[in-house]
């Protein structure tokens, strides 16, 4: 019950009312997902994807985590998963997680380079500007559209109706940030170029955003940003955390922006709808889809001619047990 609880004050008390007309649409949201054995959980995933292609929202977002960071690397595996997401009748919009390349280092992920699994994604996730899913959407990706950021074909946006969709690449275990950045080493330079990426893709896409009178924005990530390094009560990062930069961009956009602002991520695998910022950047709402054995999605319903613009109904899947009351 405490899940719906949650949801309900969202729903009731969180976002604000643009006075805009536009018709209202669904999308869903889910990650972190499949975990486990194939024999369990594949045919667990095949019919939740069953129940979300039964239900034909215009898109689902995966917001990463294909596979536990136990689970191998392996180019079978990961092309796997992938061949899940084309399976989605409507269009899947993907941001990668920790466990598909960042963890593969460890030795029961198959010991392998994870900037070699961060290029396998690349290039079997994204080989072209547009979505995963039977009818794919075509994507503005920042690889595209800004000079000096040609590898960073992950990070994309779209516009439906009045609503801008951007997502962005910053992933669990501290962003891939292990320490202070080592100046000249290899980690290091993925960790800056990436987190300089995402940032400057944030804010231009608001820029757009707000140049384009959009109702909204919806932003997804894969990171739960708000564990070890938040202080809720400042509502700041610490100096070691490898979210500071991007969620500071994010506050300072959400607050110019002024409309409502949706933060869709996973990483912890607890269902939750909550306002990280409510005094830095009170119009900006999070919400955390299930994942792991709680292998169910989040059908989010957005009506910007309404108040609150963002509600969310969860997804139960047909194939496990209720954990939602």
């Amino acid at each position: 019950m405490k899940h719906r609880l949650a949801a309900a004050f969202v729903i009731a008390c969180l976002a604000l009312s643009t006075g805009a007309t536009a018709a209202e649409f669904t999308f869903v949201a889910l990650g972190d997902m499949p975990y486990g054995p194939r024999e369990q959980a594949y045919p667990a995933f095949r019919a939740l994807i069953a129940e979300i292609n039964r239900r034909s929202p215009f898109l689902t977002i995966h917001v990463g985590d294909t596979k536990s960071g136990l689970d191998p690397c392996s180019d079978r595996l990961l092309l796997e998963q992938r061949d899940f997401m084309n399976s989605f009748t409507s269009a899947l919009v993907y941001t990668p997680g920790d466990n598909e390349w960042t963890d593969c280092h460890r030795l029961l992920a198959g010991a392998y380079d994870p900037l070699d699994r961060l290029r396998f994604l690349r290039e079997h996730y994204f080989p072209t500007p547009r979505s995963l899913g039977r009818q794919p959407i075509r994507l503005e990706r920042q690889a595209d559209v800004m000079p000096g950021f040609e590898p960073f074909v992950e990070n994309s946006r779209f516009r439906h109706d009045d609503v801008w969709f951007v997502t962005a690449h910053v992933v669990g275990s501290n962003n891939n940030l292990d320490g202070p950045p080592v100046e000249g080493s290899e980690a290091a330079r993925e960790f800056l170029a990436r987190d300089e990426a995402a940032r400057v893709w944030l804010a231009d896409s608001f820029d757009k955003a707000g140049a384009a009178a959009a109702v909204a924005v919806v932003v997804a990530i894969h990171a739960d940003m708000f564990g070890d390094g938040f202080d809720p009560q400042r509502e700041t990062f610490a100096p070691d955390s490898g979210f500071k930069g991007f969620a500071e961009t994010l506050v300072r956009e959400a607050k110019f922006f002024r409309k409502p602002v949706l933060l869709l991520f996973g990483d912890s695998h607890v269902f939750r709808v909550f306002r990280p910022f409510p005094r830095s950047a009170g119009n900006l709402t999070a919400m955390e889809v299930y994942g792991a054995e709680l292998m169910h999605a989040v059908a989010i319903t957005v009506d910007p001619a309404t108040t609150p613009v963002f509600t969310f109904d969860p997804v139960q899947n047909p194939a496990l047990p209720s954990p939602l009351d």
